[in-house]
């Protein structure tokens, strides 16, 4: 299926590595040329560089941290430089820290709804005049499988993931007809370096080896393995292409069947 991407432009958060970079892999192999963001450099132009073979688009290295709401402007404006166009933008951000409700500082309640709530749409105001220029503007955030089931151990994701959904839906309906469409991308377990911490901390709570937990893990996904980035990759660039035109203020569970509410 042609997603008719060829030409646009992205900008992606976190994508030297995880579901960042497997975002930034399918954009890039449907015909995007992409600005690159983490916070380090090194891995961030390796990241790039493969992209770039593989796909044969333009991909741009910026270091940037999440959390920096100085970056935003700074991003856009090489996305301007660079390809004189914004069609996609990915807000994709580390997780904030773990840990129990009473035992988290005030501190790291702050950090956490600026990360993840602030930083998004610090993003988006800095994006929005070339986004309106778009034939096919699309907003995406990077969640988690906690906007609709909490993880032990994962207060301020279990609190605040869910506020992103909220925020997605109130961007779709107020800025719809400006022809953004906007979605949460909430990925379940996910064999990336996040998980392996998370499976580390659970094991570490429980007494056990963290090999008995990715197994125990592993056994309650329908679907009988782990997620691969590659998988929030390929629902993006769908919903990236003008083909998704009718969908927006979605919430999409790329889980393997983990989550079992309606």
């Amino acid at each position: 299926m042609d997603l008719q991407l060829t030409g646009h432009a992205a900008i992606v958060q976190g994508g030297s590595a995880g579901i960042g970079r497997g975002i930034a892999e399918s954009l890039a192999a449907e015909g995007c040329d992409i600005v690159l963001a983490a916070r380090n450099a090194a891995p961030l132009e390796k990241a790039a560089a493969e992209i770039a073979a593989a796909s044969g688009r333009r991909v741009v290295c910026e270091t940037a941290d999440s959390a920096d709401l100085a970056s935003a402007e700074r991003l856009v404006e090489r996305a301007r430089s660079e390809f004189g166009r914004l069609d996609i933008l990915v807000c994709n951000s580390g997780g904030p820290a773990p840990g129990k409700a009473m035992d988290l500082a005030s501190e790291q309640w702050i950090d956490a709804a600026h990360l993840l709530i602030a930083s998004p749409v610090a993003l988006l105001k800095a994006a929005m005049p070339l986004l309106e220029r778009s034939p096919a503007p699309r907003f995406f955030v990077v969640t988690s499988s906690s906007t609709c089931q909490p993880v032990a151990g994962l207060t301020l994701s279990n609190v605040y993931r869910p506020g992103v959904v909220g925020l997605i839906k109130t961007l779709a309906d107020e800025l719809g007809a400006s022809g953004l469409r906007c979605h949460s991308l909430a990925p379940g377990r996910v064999d990336t370096q996040r998980l392996a911490n998370v499976i580390a901390m659970q094991a570490r709570n429980a007494g056990k080896e963290p090999e008995a937990v990715r197994k125990d893990l592993l056994a309650t996904i329908p679907a009988g393995r782990l997620g691969e980035p590659a998988d929030l990759g390929a629902l993006a660039a769908f919903l990236a292409s003008p083909k998704a035109d009718y969908l927006t203020g979605g919430n999409w569970l790329v889980d393997g069947g983990f989550i079992k509410c309606l």
